[in-house]
């Protein structure tokens, strides 16, 4: 069960492993995404197969992501490393499993690639650079939806510190669905 929850969070998480530059046309005004940041809180993935919820602590670099996936109770399920090296997937009682890229890693991890390299970004409530993708925006300005890459990101709540991160979000494509709850931003 454990492996199973890591396999879909790896899908959903894996390819938002990229570098954040500067935001793209049509992000919002004034606000530039962060180069550096932790990011802490809840995540759930639900499925026709399961329901599974844990925790998250994402610690992004330009150069690096440490990502790690632990239990309600905090027992660790995933570790997941970006590098110079590629990506490295760390599960319990398993060997290390690395690739040079994320779409490599989920095709050998789950025998199919899911292209969601968009993850760093979406988070940030930004499209991925150089993607078509559609925005729907409050008054504000600020994202209610972005779809991109066949996935649909809908932004629930915001936190009521400047920058607005999103504090709560919902990333679905295709009978799958993460839900995401930032409870700490830390820029670094």
């Amino acid at each position: 069960m454990r492996a199973s929850f890591a396999a879909a969070l790896l899908a959903l998480v894996l390819g938002g492993c990229a570098s954040v530059a500067p935001a793209p046309p049509g992000a919002l005004e004034g606000a530039r995404p962060a180069a550096n940041w932790t990011l802490q809180g809840r995540i759930g993935v639900l499925s026709s197969e399961q329901n599974m919820s844990g925790h998250i602590r994402w610690q992004h670099r330009a150069e690096s992501d440490d990502l790690l996936l632990t239990s309600p109770l905090g027992q660790g399920v995933a570790r997941i490393v970006r590098d110079g090296a590629g990506i490295a997937l760390e599960l319990p009682n398993q060997p290390v499993r690395r690739a040079r890229d994320a779409d490599t890693l989920t095709r050998e991890a789950l025998g199919y690639e899911l292209p969601v390299a968009g993850l760093a970004w979406w988070v940030q409530a930004r499209p991925a650079p150089g993607q078509p993708f559609e925005a729907t925006r409050d008054g504000s300005g600020r994202l209610t939806q972005l779809k991109q890459d066949g996935w649909t990101i809908d932004y629930l709540q915001y936190e009521d510190a400047m920058p607005a991160r999103p504090r709560k979000l919902v990333v679905a494509r295709e009978g799958l669905e993460l839900r995401l709850v930032a409870d700490q931003w830390t820029d670094e």
